[in-house]
């Protein structure tokens, strides 16, 4: 069996961050390639960090105990500001850079954000629905 990708071993730590099974790939790229712009450095750590217990029986445990709440020499959490980032991108399109500034992304991204799924919405500005439809109560499922 050949070596997952970057870009694979993103998709299974992101579907263990974000509890959502399936991730769309190309979508999955497009926050790989901005995030890898913003934290080249702390993404390729968290890879291989991720690596030691991708394959783990209890994978979703060993994130948290073993990335999540890993610190560094000085007692700072090394990767949770990074998974934080993860997690904000799936759900919202936007995540905040090394520079500390909000760094937004396409119009179709924010479309796509796990946030609308969630709060069983559509995003602002969208709707598949005909107009008046907020007149009535959503549904329950």
């Amino acid at each position: 069996m050949s070596k997952p990708t970057d870009l694979d071993r993103f998709i299974v730590l992101s579907r263990i961050l974000t509890d959502e099974k399936k991730l769309d790939r190309k979508l999955a790229q497009q926050y790989f390639d901005r995030l890898n712009t913003q934290y080249a450095a702390g993404m390729q750590d968290l890879l291989k960090a991720f690596d030691a217990v991708m394959a783990d029986k209890y994978a979703p445990f060993e994130v948290k105990r073993r990335i999540v709440e890993l610190k560094d020499d000085k007692g700072n959490f090394k990767f949770l500001a990074l998974v934080q980032q993860i997690i904000s991108i799936w759900y919202t399109a936007e995540f905040v850079g090394s520079d500390g500034k909000p760094n937004p992304g396409t119009q179709e991204q924010y479309y796509s954000g796990l946030l609308w799924k969630v709060i069983r919405a559509h995003p602002p500005t969208y709707s598949t629905q005909s107009y008046g439809y907020w007149k009535k109560p959503p549904s329950s499922h």
